[in-house]
C-alpha cells in the first residue's frame, strides 16, 4: 500500500504542478526522477518500480487538458511524424506476443513512453530553459549533498541491500577494489553521472547569459562544482572524459567575460585541488589503460551484432533484448539475447525496420541547423548538439541511455529543443511576415 501510496501522490502532484506551468511540471517530474533511486531502494515492492511512470503520466495528463499554444502547435506538427514513427512501430510489434504479454508490457513502456519528453523540449520558450536551469542546479546540489554523505558515511547507509541494490553493490571497483562507486539519490552510480553531465550543458548556457539575479549567477557556479566532483564520486569514465569536453567548449566558444572567465578557472582549479587529493575520485585515470578500453570496444561492438541482426530481422519480441525487465517478471523471458550496445538492444526488440527509424531520426537531428545570429541560448545549443552526438556516438558500448531515469527524459527534451532550430532560417526569409508565419518564426527561435 506504501508504494501504491507514493504512485497516487506523484500522478497528482506532477498533473497540479503541470497544470500550473511546463515548467512547474517538468520540474516536479524531475526531481521525482532524482529520488527515484533511492526510493524504490527503502521502499521495496512492486508499485516502486512504477513511480517515475506515475509522476510523467500526470505531466503528461496536465499537458494534454491544457492544450497548446498556436506556435507550439506549430512546432510540435514537425515533429509528429517521426512521433508516430518512433511510437507506431514498437505498437504495432506489441501486437505480436514473441514474448510474454506482462513482459512485452515492459518492454514497450521501454520503447516508447519516454517519446513524449521530445515534445516537451520543442513546447518550452527560451525564459522556461532559464527557470529549469536554476531548478537543475537546486536539484544537482541536492544529489551532490547525498552524494557527499554517502562518500564519508558509506552507500549501505542510505541504499539497504536488496534486489533494487544488486547494481549499486556489485560497483565496488574504486581505489582498488575497495570502495562503491557513489549513487547519490540514483538507482546506480551511471544515470547519477550521465545527469550531472547532460545538465551541465544546460547549468553552463544559462550562466554565460548572466541574466537575472547575481544570486543566479552564484547558484549556477555553485551547481557547476557540485555536477562535476559528483562525475567523480560516481566513478564513470566515460561521463568524465565528456565533461572535460564540455568545460573545453565553454573556453572555445569565447562567450564568458574575463570576469566571469577568471572565476570559472578558479571553479575549475578546485575541483581539479579536491579530485587530486583523494584516490577514489580517480578512477577515470584508468582511461590510459588502452587495452581495456579496446577490449571493452570489442565487447560492445562485435560480429554478434550482425549475428543477432541475421537471426532477428524482425526483433525477439518486446522487452526480450536488453529492456531492464523487474526481478518479478525476469523468469517469464523467453530466449533471452542481450548485448552491450544500445542499438542491438533496439535492433533485438524493434527488429532492423524500428532500428532505422531511430538512425535517421538521429541524423535529422543532429544535421538540424543552428540559429546563425546571436541567440541567447546559441552556445547551450552548441553544447547540447555535441553532447548529444557523444551519447548517440557512445550508445554501442553500453544499454540504458533511453532506459534511464531521469536521463533519458532530459536527453530527449534537449533532442525536441535542437531538432526545431532548422525552421528558423526560413522564417528570417519573408520580408514582411503576417501574423501567423511571425508567430512560427518565434516559435522556431525558442
Amino acid at each position: 500500500m506504501e508504494g501504491i501510496a507514493l504512485c497516487i501522490a506523484a500522478t497528482l502532484g506532477c498533473f497540479i504542478a503541470g497544470r500550473r506551468s511546463i515548467v512547474w511540471g517538468v520540474g516536479a517530474v524531475m526531481t521525482l526522477g532524482y529520488a527515484y533511486g533511492i526510493l524504490r531502494a527503502n521502499v521495496p515492492n512492486l508499485a516502486t518500480h512504477f513511480l517515475f511512470d506515475a509522476g510523467a503520466l500526470g505531466l503528461y495528463l496536465a499537458l494534454i487538458t491544457r492544450g497548446l499554444k498556436p506556435e507550439q502547435r506549430s512546432r510540435l506538427g514537425a515533429l509528429q511524424p517521426w512521433i508516430v514513427l518512433l511510437v507506431g512501430w514498437p505498437l504495432l510489434l506489441f501486437l505480436f506476443p514473441v514474448q510474454d504479454p506482462l513482459v512485452q508490457l515492459v518492454g514497450l513502456r521501454g520503447q516508447i513512453f519516454f517519446i513524449p519528453f521530445i515534445l516537451i523540449g520543442a513546447m518550452l520558450e527560451v525564459d522556461d530553459w532559464y527557470a529549469l536551469a536554476k531548478w537543475f542546479a537546486v536539484l544537482n546540489l541536492a544529489a551532490f549533498g547525498f552524494a557527499l554523505a554517502e562518500f564519508v558515511e558509506g552507500v549501505p547507509r542510505f541504499f539497504p541491500r536488496n534486489a533494487m541494490t544488486t547494481i549499486i553493490y556489485a560497483s565496488k571497483d574504486v581505489a582498488g577494489w575497495t570502495a562503491f562507486r557513489i549513487p547519490s539519490t540514483f538507482t546506480s552510480a551511471a544515470p547519477y553521472s550521465s545527469m550531472m553531465v547532460a545538465t551541465t550543458t544546460l547549468l553552463l548556457g544559462a550562466q554565460v547569459q548572466r541574466r537575472g539575479r547575481k544570486l543566479d549567477f552564484w547558484l549556477l557556479c555553485a551547481a557547476i562544482v557540485a555536477s562535476g566532483l559528483g562525475v567523480f564520486m560516481g566513478a564513470s569514465r566515460s561521463q568524465a572524459a565528456t565533461l572535460f569536453l564540455m568545460f573545453g567548449l565553454t573556453f572555445l566558444m569565447g562567450h564568458l567575460s574575463v570576469r566571469v572567465l577568471v572565476r570559472v578557472v578558479i571553479l575549475i582549479a578546485c575541483v581539479t585541488w579536491i579530485v587530486a587529493k583523494d584516490e577514489r575520485l580517480q578512477r577515470f585515470t584508468t582511461l590510459s589503460d588502452t587495452d581495456a578500453v579496446q577490449e571493452r570496444l570489442g565487447y560492445s561492438v562485435n560480429s554478434s551484432f550482425f549475428d543477432a541482426a541475421i537471426k532477428y530481422p524482425m526483433g525477439n519480441g518486446l522487452g526480450g533484448g536488453g529492456t531492464s525487465v523487474p526481478y518479478f517478471l525476469q523468469d517469464r523471458l523467453k530466449d533471452v539475447v542481450t548485448m552491450e550496445n544500445e542499438y542491438g538492444r533496439i535492433m533485438l526488440e524493434q527488429g532492423i525496420p524500428g532500428l532505422l527509424i531511430w538512425i535517421a531520426f538521429i541524423v535529422w537531428v543532429m544535421l538540424s541547423p543552428l540559429p546563425k545570429r546571436s541567440d541567447p541560448w546559441l552556445s547551450t545549443l552548441r553544447m547540447a548538439r555535441i553532447y548529444l552526438a557523444i551519447v548517440f556516438a557512445t550508445m554501442v558500448l553500453g544499454t540504458g541511455t533511453l532506459n534511464a531515469v531521469p536521463g533519458t527524459a532530459f536527453l530527449l527534451m534537449l533532442v525536441g529543443w535542437i531538432s526545431l532550430q532548422r525552421f528558423v532560417p526560413a522564417a528570417q526569409k519573408t520580408a514582411q511576415p503576417s501574423h501567423v508565419t511571425r508567430a512560427r518564426f518565434a516559435g522556431g527561435m525558442h
